[in-house]
């Protein structure tokens, strides 16, 4: 049954003032772009910025890395396209679009949307940033893939009056704000725990709580640099309480059937992404001691060379699950080093470097690593109070990280349910109502 105040259409239920039309109803023109001949020089390097679909990112443009002259747009098949209208990518990267936030000349990846009047610009992106799906299910062609002026123009939205349109970009541009202004935070904070890492990790904090410097503190030689005299340089086979250990990799089953294992991208940078399972055949006695334990470091010996050796740290209660072939577990020395520590030094940039540094594979893309290679990593051994120090420091970074990450996901999740209600009519907007986070 049908809503009081709504109606049925061919796209679904929709407000009784509302209505529904086609792309090509809501534009005055749709432009094509195309590629001055890169061999002529009088075309480039001029004042008009000419782009690319892969110069539209998160929606936007993000750079401008080519320009060309008025000759250009004059000889070829480019075309420039007014400061606040639509720019649409229907070849190499469909589902990207941009609003344009000054005159800009367009290849042939992009089509320019100049909308009409009676048309709010930014509830357009919204309804074609919500069906981005859609046209990539369109996508046609063998070498590039793309879509139609006709698919496009054939695309069917629900179309609200327009102080409503307002309203409800409004709503939708106040969350993507939020998340781009979270994003930023969360990549700031980042750049200072990166900091902090390579302070802490080579020069460490002094029973002050002060991050030690040569000049007031004693320092020595050693194959990682200069180190505290306090702290010793050894080997991570050194630190460990018992050897390293490959996991399992059995058949994968059916349903819930089995032993439940972690896959290998459950690995994700500092911890076990734990919903990252599946459930395999396995013999539980040949397995058996394979299952994680709190405290368990494990880290890819197999993956592209920007991500192998890559390490998190499993601080969970329970063992309920086992790892992966290409997994090696670390079990840390308790007298020795923290846990955390060694999973921080196993992340420090210098180990990065020292595991790609190493890496085997006759592949061009998969590179390994072995147990001797992660048992010979060279690493700086502070004494334990110090670690500790260092570990309140650091996990309060992490801390900072995670509750910015988790923000910015209940943005996503709240963006994505209201695109969906609020282009549908099945939120409104109300007049005058203003829109709080």
């Amino acid at each position: 049954m049908v809503r009081e105040g709504y109606k049925e259409t061919e796209i679904g239920e929709i407000p009784v003032e509302w209505v529904v039309e086609s792309f090509s109803e809501a534009c005055d023109l749709l432009i094509n772009g195309g590629t001055p001949n890169t061999q002529v020089p009088k075309y480039w390097d001029g004042s008009i910025p000419w782009i690319t679909g892969a110069d539209v990112v998160n929606q936007k443009i993000e750079n401008i890395r080519r320009y060309i002259t008025e000759q250009a747009v004059e000889d070829s098949s480019t075309s420039v396209i007014p400061k606040e209208c639509l720019l649409v990518v229907t070849r190499t990267g469909v589902g990207k679009l941009a609003i344009t936030p000054f005159d800009v000349a367009i290849s042939q990846d992009i089509t320019g949307v100049i909308p009409k009047k009676d048309y709010d610009i930014e509830y357009l992106f919204w309804v074609l940033n919500a069906s981005r799906y859609y046209f990539q299910n369109l996508t046609q062609g063998t070498s590039i893939n793309g879509i139609t002026r006709n698919d496009l123009i054939q695309f069917k939205f629900a179309v609200p009056p327009l102080p409503e349109q307002h309203r409800i970009a409004a709503v939708l541009s106040t969350i993507d704000e939020a998340i781009e202004k979270t994003e930023a935070l969360i990549d700031k904070l980042r750049q200072v725990k990166a900091g902090l890492m390579q302070d802490l990790l080579t020069k460490g904090i002094d029973e002050e709580g002060r991050v030690r410097s040569e000049e007031t503190h004693a320092f020595k030689d050693s194959e990682l640099g200069r180190v505290p005299v306090e702290w010793e340089v050894t080997q991570l086979k050194d630190v460990i309480s018992e050897k390293l250990q490959n996991g399992y990799s059995g058949p994968e089953t059916d349903g819930d059937n089995g032993l439940r294992a972690l896959t290998l991208t459950a690995v994700t940078e500092n911890k076990i992404d734990i919903s990252n399972t599946k459930y395999i055949e396995a013999d539980y006695k040949r397995v058996k001691d394979l299952f994680i334990n709190k405290n368990d470091i494990f880290v890819e010996r197999s993956n592209t060379l920007e991500f192998v050796g890559l390490a998190a740290l499993y601080e969970g209660d329970i063992p309920f699950a086992i790892y992966p072939d290409l997994l090696i577990r670390i079990r840390a020395s308790s007298e020795l080093i923290l846990p955390k520590i060694l999973l921080y030094i196993l992340l420090h940039p210098k180990s990065r470097a020292y595991f790609q540094r190493f890496a085997k594979g006759t592949s061009g893309s998969m590179k390994k690593i072995d147990q001797k290679i992660i048992g010979n990593l060279p690493l700086p051994l502070s004494p334990l109070p110090e670690q500790h120090r260092l570990a309140a420091v650091l996990t309060t970074a992490d801390d900072q990280i995670a509750r910015e990450e988790a923000y910015r996901d209940k943005l996503l999740a709240m963006k994505k349910g209201l695109m969906a209600d609020l282009l549908t009519g099945k939120v409104r907007v109300p007049k005058g109502k203003s829109f709080n986070l």
